[in-house]
């Protein structure tokens, strides 16, 4: 294999999540990488704080959020920050990500991951908040693509150009989630190659991938793909990576699950399914760049 591609694969991982922790450490050797939730870190016990501490230094660990509602039109929760910072330094982890959403109001915590403006308002209130993150942590800060269940009617700007925005004015990085991106796409008619293509090379440092079940009920005009982690990884968000990486060269790629957890298999096939669309690509790319060689 080229070397340059291959020193350019993610790495490949899961989720780590407590109810499954004793099947995650006796299956530690199949994952390239875990993701600690830093909220399970921050408010979840010291039985939950040792065992994540208990991974340092036997496998590689990035930290994902959701609960700094870096969408809020309010300051920073410096509080919460901090604790973020605790988790970096304690966890030695390689990088920091947190979803693009609100999920409180003041005094309320709607538990939530719920859709910003695409306006240049929702933006310029956004960006300091996102260099302050930036500021207080040592590790690179990336924002997610949410799944959402409406969107705000007075869009200025499409989902592409209202992350591009971001990244010209902060440099963050971003979490492709490729199942969020199908889901939405199903359910409000976002193209996701265009979307895509118009993220610029080398903007997505990391990827998730879950799966959901489709919801049809008589009240539904249409049925809705819920993206509740609890199903195979559609091969829709396949598709949806293997198209991302043509241009991008994420350092992770994380399958999320957070329901059904006893089928462990799946989980396992998941994670094969997803190595192999890497290596896939990678031989696609391999065999493209040989021939312009020639």
């Amino acid at each position: 294999m080229n070397a340059s591609l291959q020193d350019t694969s993610p790495l490949v991982g899961i989720g780590f999540r407590i109810p499954i922790a004793r099947w995650t450490l006796a299956n530690l050797h199949r994952f390239d990488v875990l993701e600690i939730t830093v909220d399970h870190y921050i408010k979840g016990g010291e039985y939950a704080r040792k065992t994540i501490r208990g991974l340092v230094d036997r496998i590689p660990l990035v930290l994902h959020g959701v609960g700094l509602s870096i969408g809020t039109d309010t300051p920073l929760d410096e509080a919460y920050l901090d604790g973020v910072a605790e988790a970096v330094d304690d966890l030695k982890v390689a990088s920091y990500s947190e979803h693009l959403a609100w999920t409180k109001v003041p005094g309320i915590d709607i538990a939530n991951l719920l859709p910003v403006p695409k306006t240049r308002a929702a933006a310029d209130m956004l960006i300091p908040k996102i260099q302050r993150v930036q500021a207080r942590l040592p590790v690179p800060f990336s924002i997610e693509n949410i799944s959402y269940v409406f969107d705000f009617p007075d869009a200025e700007m499409s989902d592409a150009e209202f992350f591009n925005l971001l990244f010209r004015e902060t440099g963050v990085g971003l979490l492709l989630d490729v199942e969020n991106l199908f889901v939405n796409s199903r359910n409000h008619g976002i193209d996701a190659g265009a979307f895509l293509d118009q993220l610029p090379a080398g903007v997505v440092t990391d990827v998730h991938a879950a799966g959901g079940p489709l919801i049809r009920r008589s009240y539904l005009d249409v049925p809705f793909h819920a993206d509740n982690h609890s199903h195979p990884v559609p091969q829709q968000a396949l598709d949806l990576l293997e198209s991302a990486l043509d241009r991008q060269r994420p350092g992770t790629v994380i399958l999320e699950r957070d329901n059904d957890f006893e089928e462990g298999d799946e989980l396992l096939a998941d994670v094969m399914r997803i190595r192999r669309q890497i290596r896939e690509t990678t031989m696609q790319e391999r065999t493209a760049s040989d021939g312009q060689a020639h």
